[in-house]
């Protein structure tokens, strides 16, 4: 489903989406982190969550201020490596299931009120999110770290997993299902800007869904004291200090962050895709 070529094994395809994912994962780092990092700042850095005029330009301007343009890419290395491995990961599982099912017509029968979304799609988002959570945390949770100007520990590598698990099932889900209908009723993905457009769409509104989990998330690996120590604690604090409001901190350069850097990476992984087939390994 993340490809229009014409299947060979689902092993091979596993491969051929692991290879892929790869330079998905890279070039989502690459692009994205400026804006990841300002994002994280907003959401878990002491400084900025307690001073409330600290808005999206303020934290840029302050981001600039105290570590200039290297600043924007804190904490770059640990995300560029865990990104082109879990990635890889997320497709490469994603695509095992979904091909494997194709000898399965109950997995292929549309859901009823779904506009055609099959079993397959929802069982490959769940494979997806497993695989991508057990190796995502680590790197997350040092990216993390250094992003909010702290030392991390590798002892302390999968703290916040459990809410972490939460925030990557729903978004698996929301982006693989938006994808798939997208695919099965546009022709955006014949074309590099349907592409860009498509995968990041996708990306961004499957993280608008996930939002408050992605900023307990954050707040949990940063250790943010005086929050509280468990997720419910943390969000009961967010709520009483922010309201509502402050489950949504950081989404304009979270937002512009997702959409850029998997619009990006999709455009590469297609390429890479079309290559794959044309040097004849599907045969």
């Amino acid at each position: 489903m993340t490809h229009d070529h014409k299947r060979s094994s689902w092993h091979k395809e596993a491969i051929f989406s692991m290879v892929s994912g790869f330079m998905f994962g890279a070039t989502n780092a690459i692009v994205g982190h400026p804006f990841d990092t300002i994002k994280t700042k907003m959401q878990a850095e002491h400084d900025f969550i307690l001073n409330n005029n600290h808005g999206y330009i303020q934290s840029v301007k302050m981001v600039y201020e105290r570590g200039g343009l290297i600043g924007f890419y804190r904490g770059v290395i640990p995300p560029f490596f865990g990104s082109t491995i879990f990635r890889s990961l997320q497709f490469s599982a994603f695509e095992a299931v979904y091909t494997k099912s194709e000898s399965h017509p109950k997995l292929k029968e549309p859901i009823p009120f779904t506009g055609g979304i099959q079993p397959r799609v929802i069982l490959g988002a769940m494979a997806s999110a497993t695989a991508r959570a057990i190796i995502e945390c680590p790197f997350e949770y040092a990216k993390v770290k250094r992003q909010t100007g702290q030392q991390w520990l590798v002892k302390d590598c999968y703290t916040g997993f459990g809410v972490l698990y939460v925030r990557t099932f729903g978004l698996m889900n929301c982006y693989f299902v938006i994808l798939d209908s997208l695919r099965r009723h546009t022709n955006l993905f014949k074309y590099k800007v349907g592409q860009f457009c498509g995968s990041g769409l996708a990306a961004m509104v499957a993280f608008w869904c996930i939002w408050p989990f992605e900023v307990l998330k954050n707040q949990a690996q940063a250790g943010t004291k005086d929050f509280g120590g468990s997720t419910y604690e943390r969000a009961l604090h967010i709520y009483e200090q922010q309201g509502v409001a402050g489950f949504t901190r950081g989404i304009i350069p979270g937002s512009q962050s997702v959409f850029l850097r998997n619009g990006c990476a999709m455009v590469v992984m297609q390429y890479c895709q079309k290559k794959l087939t044309e040097k004849g390994y599907r045969d």
